[in-house]
C-alpha cells in the first residue's frame, strides 16, 4: 500500500510539473534576434510589402534593425541601420575620379560651387524606367531570403516585384519619388532620371507628400507609418504645405538638395518656381534652405547607409553626391551668414 502511495504521489507531482511548463509564457525575443523571427506574418508572403513599423514588431528597438547593402558587397545582417556618424574615407576611384575632374577645394563661395558643377554635371542618363534597375543596387537589403526596397518615407520594405503599381494606402507598392518634383524642370532629361535625387518610396506617401518643399511641420494632416509629415510649414519664409522626413533621413534629403542645385546650376534660370530654389546660379537655394537643410546635414550626419547608394549610383550613372563625400563642402559653398 505504502509503494502505492508513493506511485501516486510521483505521479501528481509530474503532472503538475508539465502543467507549470506549458502554461509559462515565451522568453522575450533577444535584442540579438534577426527581424525575420520577430515581424509578423507579412514576412511569409514573399509578394508582399515588409512591414517595420512597430504595431508589427514585437521590440521596438527592430523598427532601424534592417541593414542597407553594399553595392559590392550585399549582406543580410540585420544590426547597422541607424543613420549614425560615419567616418568617411574616399575610395581610390572616387579620389581618382575627384582629382581627373579638377575638383579645387582651396576655392570657396561661388567659385567652389561652379568648379564642384563641372567635376560632377556629366554623366550617363539611364533612362527613366532604368530607375528600377538601378534600386536594386542603390536602395535594397537581403531580407528572408529574397532582395527588397528600401523606403525613407514610410516603416514598409518592398519586393522588387512591388513597383508602380496601384495604391490606396502605404505598402501597396513602390514607385519613383523625385526629391525635386519632375514639374519643376519640365520633366526634362537628366534630371528626370537622376538617381541621386529620384528615390524610391511608398507610393501613398509620395503621392500625399506631391509637389511640396521639405521644410519643418507644424500641425500635420497626415503623418505615415515611419512618421514623415505632411502639413502646414512653421519653417520661416516658407508658407502652405511642406514634407518633414523623420530625422534619420533629414541629412540625406538636405544633402540631395545640395547635390540637386550644384550638379544643375546651369539650369535652374530657366526651371519653374520652387519654394526651395533662388533661381539664380549661386547660393541657388533659398536663404531659408540654406539655413534649415544645413542644420539637418548637421544633425544627421553622413552614415553608411548613404556612403553606400553613393558608390552604388556611382557605379550606375558615372557622377557622385561630393556632399556625402565631402561633408563639410556644404559650409565651404555656403558659409554661415548673420
Amino acid at each position: 500500500m505504502k509503494h502505492l502511495k508513493n506511485i501516486l504521489l510521483l505521479s501528481v507531482l509530474l503532472l503538475t510539473s508539465c502543467n507549470k511548463t506549458t502554461s509559462s509564457p515565451l522568453p522575450p525575443a533577444s535584442n540579438n534576434e534577426t527581424p525575420s523571427t520577430i515581424v509578423s506574418s507579412t514576412t511569409s508572403n514573399n509578394d508582399g510589402p515588409i512591414d517595420f513599423s512597430s504595431s508589427s514588431i514585437t521590440s521596438s528597438k527592430q523598427e532601424v534593425s534592417s541593414t542597407p547593402i553594399s553595392s559590392s558587397n550585399p549582406v543580410s545582417s540585420s544590426s547597422q541601420n541607424v543613420d549614425s556618424s560615419v567616418s568617411v574615407t574616399l575610395s581610390p576611384a572616387a579620389q581618382s575620379y575627384y582629382t581627373n575632374k579638377g575638383l579645387n577645394l582651396s576655392l570657396s563661395g561661388a567659385a567652389l560651387k561652379t568648379n564642384v558643377h563641372k567635376a560632377i554635371k556629366s554623366h550617363q542618363d539611364r533612362g527613366y524606367n532604368g530607375l528600377y534597375e538601378g534600386y536594386k543596387t542603390t536602395d535594397s537589403e537581403m531580407y528572408n531570403g529574397q532582395r527588397v526596397i528600401i523606403d525613407m518615407y514610410s516603416s514598409y520594405r518592398f519586393p522588387l516585384s512591388k513597383k508602380a503599381g496601384n495604391y490606396s494606402k502605404e505598402g501597396d507598392c513602390y514607385n519613383r519619388e523625385h526629391t525635386i518634383p519632375q514639374s519643376v524642370f519640365n520633366e526634362a532629361s537628366p534630371m528626370k532620371s537622376d538617381i541621386f535625387h529620384v528615390y524610391p518610396t511608398d507610393g501613398k506617401v509620395n503621392g500625399m507628400r506631391s509637389n511640396y518643399p521639405h521644410a519643418e511641420v507644424g500641425t500635420a494632416s497626415y503623418t505615415s507609418t515611419n512618421g514623415t509629415k505632411i502639413g502646414t510649414s512653421i519653417t520661416p519664409n516658407v508658407s502652405g504645405k511642406v514634407c518633414e522626413p523623420i530625422d534619420k533621413y533629414k541629412g540625406d534629403f538636405a544633402r540631395t538638395y545640395f547635390y540637386f542645385v550644384t550638379c544643375y546650376e546651369d539650369r535652374l534660370t530657366s526651371m519653374k518656381d520652387f519654394a526651395t530654389f533662388s533661381h539664380n546660379t549661386y547660393p541657388s537655394l533659398a536663404k531659408w534652405a540654406i539655413k534649415l537643410y544645413k542644420k539637418w546635414a548637421k544633425d544627421d550626419p553622413v552614415s553608411q547607409k548613404e556612403i553606400d547608394r553613393n558608390e552604388a549610383a556611382y557605379a550606375f550613372q558615372g557622377n557622385r553626391n561630393p556632399f556625402i563625400d565631402y561633408p563639410d563642402l556644404m559650409d565651404k559653398i555656403w558659409p554661415d551668414q548673420d
